[in-house]
């Protein structure tokens, strides 16, 4: 017995390990799609019907199992569509092991499961109370249904030790190794999101602006597209920084982000590059538009009061911004931040505040 209960912990473990190893994308809650819902109350029920192929055979019609436990896991994480799925499909499995007492009363142990599980779970703010209170409900549910089954009292009183040491063990685990495997997941999509991201702007950092052109840059060549790249640098950035301090100097740079993504268009690829350095890819744009977009950039920004000192001070600045456009300013794609980024520099020795074309 206790061996047949132990590999159900271990299919358990091994189970959850292997759904969120190819479920990292996103984290399954009450708010997942109603077909994901779906997706995962299936697999919980064939979770549970796979640890009934390890059942205890405690008589020739009685089975002892852990198969609530994926039913308790679906009903914390995702609410009552995947929690029925799941309990239907390990009833209907247990039906076509044969129509006794034995599985009609695995009937009612399930059901009154489940609706012990969505009322405990419906609002919780800590996991571990809820969840050994269900356990232990199940379990009283369990205790009385085999009183019913079980003749020898001996065999009775073994069997619910057993179970409960292990339901308990084995669910408080289930429950441990789902809430580890979530944090890992949620903290490696952090760490992920982080690696790309600029931490001051919120603005796609350099490594994404890598990304992001190189895969602009094959777009182009399969689809014969055109292809726009805006630098743009602070004018007299250092200016700031000496004057006001750097944390204002950041204040200025999160304003400057704002600004750059209200005014371009919702799939252009805004980044800040590094320093006062930031750039706009135009996706699919002439360069006739692209300069229509750098000069209402210029114009916003130079218009633009900017609050720091806790909004007490306003200040103004200015951009110069370096225009590039394939196949217009350049018929070699792989030069066009180049192109883009001298184009810059000629601002700045213009007098800065304005749009150069590479």
């Amino acid at each position: 017995m206790v061996r047949e209960l132990f590999i159900n912990v271990m299919i358990l473990t091994a189970f959850l390990f292997l759904y969120y190893q190819f479920k990292q994308d996103s984290l399954f809650t009450r708010n997942s799609s109603v077909r994901r819902k779906i997706f995962v109350g299936l697999l919980s029920g064939a979770l549970g019907i796979l640890l009934m192929q390890f059942s205890i055979k405690v008589d020739t019609e009685t089975l002892v199992d852990l198969r609530q436990i994926p039913v308790m896991l679906v009903a914390i994480y995702g609410g009552w569509l995947p929690t029925i799925i799941a309990g239907t499909l390990i009833l209907l499995a247990r039906f076509i092991m044969g129509v006794t007492m034995s599985a009609m009363l695995a009937v009612v142990l399930m059901i009154l499961s489940i609706v012990c599980y969505l009322y405990v779970f419906r609002s919780y703010q800590k996991i571990w109370k809820p969840t050994f209170l269900s356990i232990i409900v199940s379990n009283i549910i369990f205790t009385l249904l085999t009183y019913y089954l079980i003749d020898t009292m001996s065999m009775f009183i073994y069997v619910n030790i057993v179970y409960w040491i292990v339901s308990l063990i084995g669910g408080g685990f289930a429950v441990y190794m789902t809430e580890y495997l979530r944090r890992t997941t949620q903290l490696f999509k952090e760490y992920e999101r982080g690696s790309r991201m600029d931490p001051l702007t919120g603005l796609n950092n350099v490594r994404s602006f890598d990304d992001a052109i190189n895969d602009a840059t094959k777009r182009v060549n399969q689809n014969q597209e055109e292809l726009s790249l805006l630098v743009i640098d602070i004018d007299f950035f250092k200016k700031v920084n000496d004057t006001y301090g750097h944390p204002e100097g950041d204040v200025i740079l999160k304003q400057i982000g704002d600004i750059l993504v209200n005014v371009s268009r919702p799939f252009d690829i805004v980044s800040r590059n590094g320093g006062e350095e930031f750039t706009v890819i135009l996706n699919n744009c002439s360069h006739h538009i692209a300069i229509g977009i750098a000069e209402r950039i210029k114009s916003t920004v130079e218009n633009h009061s900017f609050l720091i000192n806790e909004g007490k001070q306003k200040i103004t600045i200015t951009v110069s911004i370096g225009v590039a456009s394939y196949p217009d300013t350049t018929k070699d794609i792989n030069q066009l931040y180049r192109i883009a980024d001298l184009a810059l520099y000629k601002a700045k020795e213009q007098g800065r505040n304005r749009v150069c074309s590479g």
